[in-house]
């Protein structure tokens, strides 16, 4: 059965990023500055690089790989959570295309290198999200109350 969580929104962070930085690393450092313990996340902009990321459920880890040129964002959602000892985590999934307009998909990873910029819009929500280990897949995943 479908686990459900209501919440409400706080307040909307809107940032960008500078040529350099890491898209995940900077993500993080927003939500350790504003204390986020649930939010929401997109985000637009281009990257130098793309480190995307897959859960193999048979290994039950994260296998990753890389797309080593410029590229679109074209699309970016993601949440933020805590982990069990209180941790941010920030999930996200990223989408991305090269000049010929093909497309690499997968988990956001570090490695994300910003190129010109990057435009984050961050819905902050009321109370907390938490995360805990799944038993059958080994995933951190959303624990709803």
């Amino acid at each position: 059965m479908v686990s459900t969580q209501t919440t409400h929104v706080v307040k909307t962070i809107v940032a960008r990023m500078e040529p350099g930085e890491d898209i995940l690393e900077t993500l993080e450092s927003i939500v350790l500055k504003d204390n986020i313990t649930a939010g929401h996340l997109m985000l637009i902009g281009a990257i130098s690089g793309a480190t995307l990321g897959y859960f193999d459920l048979e290994t039950q880890e994260y296998k990753t790989f890389t797309v080593d040129e410029d590229l679109e964002v074209t699309s970016c959602i993601g949440n933020i959570a805590s982990s069990q000892d209180g941790t941010p985590v920030v999930h996200a999934h990223l989408v991305v295309a090269d000049e010929k307009g093909t497309s690499y998909s997968g988990h956001l990873m570090k490695g994300c290198k910003v190129s010109v910029t990057i435009e984050v819009i961050i819905t902050v929500l009321e109370g907390d999200l938490k995360r805990a280990v799944d038993d059958k897949t080994g995933l951190n995943l959303l624990s709803l109350v």
